[in-house]
């Protein structure tokens, strides 16, 4: 070859082309990753809700240990946005959440502004509405009891209420014990654990609330295996 030849030169157009292709093809390498961790967090939320060894492993993940007698109706997280597990004391043949049962709904939302809000609900005079941002509709008609227990050194903070909570998926009518785990940071570690109301005709202040999920000692024997902050 002729040193001295002139040199064919390649069109821009070859270059723009090129790049457009790598561009092309990072864009889909993206795409297809970003799906596959969708599909497999989809598939990781299904076995959160249908396989039971799964299930208690989430949900001892979760909460570090679970409340004797308990079983474990779905443990999830939500794209790292909000773990939740429920619990029951009863279940149906098939799993299901049975009549008359006992039920403990636990989220675990990271840290955000609204979040204020919420543990104000609990250590202050906040409004029952706070708890919307963590999907929870508290509609309390009766404030039973307000407080605070310490168990094993762990403060628990809790509202006693008469009336109905709805976590969009299930609706409880009766009482409701709605508990903030006293967790450092600014991420939310709460339940809200519920009852058939023990006697609907009688006025809240006339309510025995022995051996109910309203009850100090028996919220504090429940708490005792659970320790979300320590996981």
């Amino acid at each position: 070859m002729d040193p001295t030849a002139p040199q064919k030169q390649r069109s821009p157009w070859l270059y723009v082309l090129l790049g457009c292709g790598g561009l092309a093809l990072l864009l889909c390498l993206g795409f297809t990753v970003f799906f596959l961790f969708i599909a497999k967090k989809g598939s990781d939320m299904m076995a959160g809700m249908t396989d039971p060894t799964v299930k208690e492993e989430n949900a001892k993940k979760q909460l570090g240990g679970l409340p004797e007698g308990y079983a474990v109706l779905a443990s999830i997280s939500v794209f790292g946005l909000m773990d939740t597990t429920v619990l029951t004391d009863k279940t149906t043949e098939d799993g299901g959440l049975a009549e008359g049962a006992r039920l403990f709904q636990y989220f675990h939302v990271i840290g955000n502004e609204k979040n204020k809000d919420t543990k104000a609900f609990f250590t202050g005079d906040g409004d029952a509405k706070a708890l919307r941002n963590s999907n929870v509709n508290l509609r309390a008609e009766d404030v039973i009891k307000k407080g605070s227990v310490t168990v094993d050194g762990r403060k628990i903070f809790y509202v006693a209420t008469r009336g109905t909570m709805d976590t969009g998926g299930t609706r409880v009518e009766g009482l409701n014990n709605a508990v903030l785990f006293d967790c450092p940071g600014e991420a939310l570690f709460m339940g809200v654990w519920s009852q058939p109301d023990p006697n609907p005709q009688a006025k809240a202040g006339e309510l025995d609330l022995t051996g109910t999920v309203a009850d100090e000692a028996e919220l504090a024997k429940f708490i005792k295996p659970v320790d979300p902050c320590g996981k």
